[in-house]
């Protein structure tokens, strides 16, 4: 997680306070998972068929791993590692990945009423880091 490295304990605080508030809105896995499937057509076709409440017990359990592998938790980086081998097999490309932290930052400025323009920054600098151990290199995405 070398890119969360860069963050500063204050970001990181930072992060997990927006992150608890925009969780305590209902609306934020919803508003991701839209915003999410209409960023693409190949987005909601993957999606298509699967159940959505399922999915976002799960992505919220995602959220909370990626924020404890920030944090150096002990296990977290093997249940990123875990992420990785599923997404793989669903070989989603890896521009996916950078809308899917694009519609989730949206979902968080549209659920935290204190987001700003420095959170948006440390989001995308802390989840993005959480992307990058779970995004296969380019050689391996094609």
């Amino acid at each position: 997680m070398s890119a969360a490295a860069a963050a500063t304990p204050e970001d990181l605080a930072a992060f997990h306070e927006s992150l608890a508030r925009a969780s305590a809105d209902a609306r934020f896995l919803d508003t991701f998972y839209d915003g999410f499937m209409a960023a693409s057509p190949q987005i909601a076709a993957i999606f298509a068929g699967r159940d959505m409440a399922a999915l976002k017990r799960k992505l919220g359990s995602s959220l909370h791993v990626m924020t404890l592998a920030i944090d150096r938790a002990p296990g977290a980086d093997m249940y990123l590692d875990y992420l990785a081998r599923v997404h793989e097999r669903f070989h989603i490309a890896p521009e996916m990945y950078d809308l899917w932290l694009d519609a989730l930052v949206s979902a968080a400025a549209q659920c935290d009423p204190a987001f700003d323009d420095r959170l948006r920054r440390v989001w995308h600098r802390v989840v993005g880091a959480g992307i990058l151990a779970i995004k296969p290199p380019p050689a391996l995405a094609a």
